[in-house]
């Protein structure tokens, strides 16, 4: 699998049949308990309590609202795990017993082939580490995908995806999803090493036939291009609390949107000139169009 940094545009409300093809509680914005986001498992949840490795992060995030999930790698004396322990979140449940064997993680029901996974992270590591995710979907405890990524240091949010589709080995559908971030990944742990995991979304190329009748329906149109101080977002019908988001051709994020109605002004007066990247969601996630735009001044 190969990685690439890019414009993210989705933000995730799990609202309606379409749920079971994204991931739940993918922005972090649920926590029963301070240490682990609903629907997750960490480091600190397998031990019980918290002990540093994962902390809700109300205030560096990529959404407008809600939170992002801080990963740090850090020491552990609990024997046989004593030494540097990677930040760990962990889709689905998870449990440990003490002795010599390593944890185990369990994974959600999960019943479709996704083509992207996307996710905006940021990493910083005191010395030569780097984090990482992996990705596992499962027929019958058989992989019908398996892969890992090891992502590098970004002091500022950046947007990346991951391109699912030529790592597939077989036709299968899959029926359990087994999804990783690491602070740490590889060989090499480090003391304070820490990563930001928020928006994790899977995008759907070829959609599900009822999403595909949802987008030609909708039929959104973005102008004008170029531009030089607004972009309309338009649609034939109703698209109340879809999300743009909109980052430049690096990746970085610029501007996250809710629409409203069927006719939304999104002001990028601000924006340098150059050519900008917009991907358009619904509830759920799950990318409806995408595209880019010139602003020229």
């Amino acid at each position: 699998m190969k990685t690439r940094f890019t414009l993210l545009i989705l933000l995730v409300a799990a609202l309606f049949t379409a749920e079971a093809q994204q991931v739940p509680n993918a922005g972090f914005d649920n926590w029963a308990v301070s240490f682990t986001p609903d629907n997750w498992t960490t480091v600190d949840a397998l031990f019980g309590g918290p002990l540093g490795f994962a902390f809700r992060d109300s205030l560096d995030r990529i959404g407008p609202t809600g939170a992002s999930i801080k990963l740090v790698s850090d020491s552990l004396s609990l024997a046989p795990q004593a030494g540097v322990i990677a930040g760990l979140v962990s889709l689905g449940s998870g449990s440990y017993t003490p002795g010599p064997n390593p944890p185990k993680f369990f994974g959600i029901p999960f019943a479709f082939r996704p083509d992207t996974l996307f996710f905006g992270y940021k990493y910083a590591t005191p010395g030569a580490d780097t984090a990482g995710l992996q990705i596992v979907l499962t027929k019958n405890t058989v992989p019908v995908l398996a892969g890992g990524v090891s992502l590098d240091t970004t002091s500022l949010w950046a947007l990346a995806f991951v391109e699912l589709t030529p790592a597939y080995a077989n036709a299968n559908v899959p029926d359990t999803l087994l999804l990783q971030f690491y602070s740490s990944f590889g060989n090499v742990g480090i003391k304070g090493s820490t990563m930001h995991i928020d928006v994790v979304l899977f995008g759907y190329v070829n959609l599900p036939s009822g999403l595909q009748e949802v987008a030609d329906k909708l039929n959104f149109n973005v102008y004008p291009n170029p531009t030089t101080d607004l972009i309309t977002v338009s649609a034939d019908e109703n698209a109340n609390d879809f999300r743009v988001v909109i980052s430049d051709i690096s990746g970085k994020l610029v501007s996250v949107n809710n629409l409203e109605g069927q006719k939304t002004g999104i002001n990028v007066s601000q924006f340098s000139n150059g050519t900008y990247i917009y991907r358009i969601a619904d509830k759920t996630g799950n990318v409806l169009k995408q595209g880019k735009f010139n602003v020229v001044k």
